[in-house]
């Protein structure tokens, strides 16, 4: 069976060392820095990404290796109130999307894509949440 993986690109990156990003660890590894063609916007709090293959624009974010999908995707569907206990439209779909590792190499992962319409919302030009979190001082995270 191939290896299959998740992009994250908001705040359960490293960067921000929140509780669910150290249980997210237990169920899959790290495997680098990637990203994938779309736009970032701020939503409340946290960002959404639209993926479009129109645009040249990058979305940065980190590759993880899954080890226990179920337990996973039960974690973070919750996180991400996506899950058949929240109300529907969700806020965010779980796709998977072709992303690129640093080193250039390509490879299908498991996303969080916003469900819902981006007309009024800021758009992050820079595709890098934990760039624009450090650059706006909107929140302390750890920077290791």
């Amino acid at each position: 069976m191939p290896d299959e993986f998740i992009f994250v690109y908001g705040t359960l990156r490293q960067a921000f060392a929140l509780p669910v990003h150290g249980s997210m660890k237990r169920y899959c590894r790290f495997h680098g820095q990637g990203s994938l063609r779309g736009h970032l916007y701020q939503l409340d709090g946290y960002p959404g990404v639209i993926e479009t293959t129109r645009c040249r624009c990058r979305v940065q974010g980190e590759l993880y290796r899954i080890i226990d999908k179920d337990e996973l995707f039960l974690l973070l569907d919750d996180y991400e109130q996506c899950s058949a206990k929240y109300p529907k439209p969700h806020e965010y779909v779980r796709k998977q999307v072709d992303t690129t590792a640093r080193g250039g190499a390509g490879c299908r992962a498991w996303v969080y894509v916003y469900n819902l319409a981006v007309a009024g919302l800021e758009r992050i030009p820079s595709g890098d949440y934990v760039s624009h979190m450090r650059s706006s001082d909107k929140v302390r995270y750890n920077a290791g």
